[in-house]
């Protein structure tokens, strides 16, 4: 057997300083990668659902002022569409989601760089945070009533930035 196979299969993963620490920021820093890079999917979605009801209620009324019923009913049906998509795919919503969990795994990140939590409290608040994102992603207006994301529930005592 090689004896840098012996090595990696006996080294401790957390005890020894620098490694598991590195580790366990990475993994942090890729979820919060993650977060980051739906966040900004949920929230160019969002805007262009918004700038897109925002022109076409324009050219409704625009379309009835030049006298055209037929162009302003077309519109207004797509407007409705619009508005119906908003609903069903809420990414305003989950943007805000996406990124309080954002500020959470940067304060995991500042927390765990400073030392301010043992191994087995950093890997227990990323685990929740794991679990807020498994488990409160807003859905469409069939199945959450309120307007608001829930806000995930990490952290207690770490302010969201």
């Amino acid at each position: 057997m090689n004896s840098n196979a012996e090595d990696i299969h006996v080294m401790p993963a957390l005890s020894t300083p620098g490694v598991g620490a590195n580790g366990l920021l990475q993994e942090i820093a890729a979820f919060r990668a993650d977060c980051e890079r739906r966040y900004n999917f949920n929230n160019r979605w969002d805007i262009v659902l918004t700038v897109v009801g925002i022109l076409l209620s324009i050219a409704v009324v625009a379309a009835g002022f030049v006298k055209r019923p037929e162009i302003s009913a077309v519109l207004g049906a797509i407007v409705g569409a619009v508005v119906t998509a908003q609903k069903a795919f809420p990414f305003g919503q989950r943007s805000s989601f996406y990124r309080l969990l954002v500020g959470q795994a940067d304060n995991l990140i500042t927390r765990t760089k400073q030392n301010l939590l043992t191994t087995k409290e950093a890997v227990d608040l990323l685990s929740t945070l794991r679990m807020d994102f498994a488990q409160q992603l807003p859905r469409g207006s069939g199945s959450r009533s309120e307007d608001s994301p829930a806000a995930p529930q990490g952290p207690k005592d770490a302010p969201v930035a």
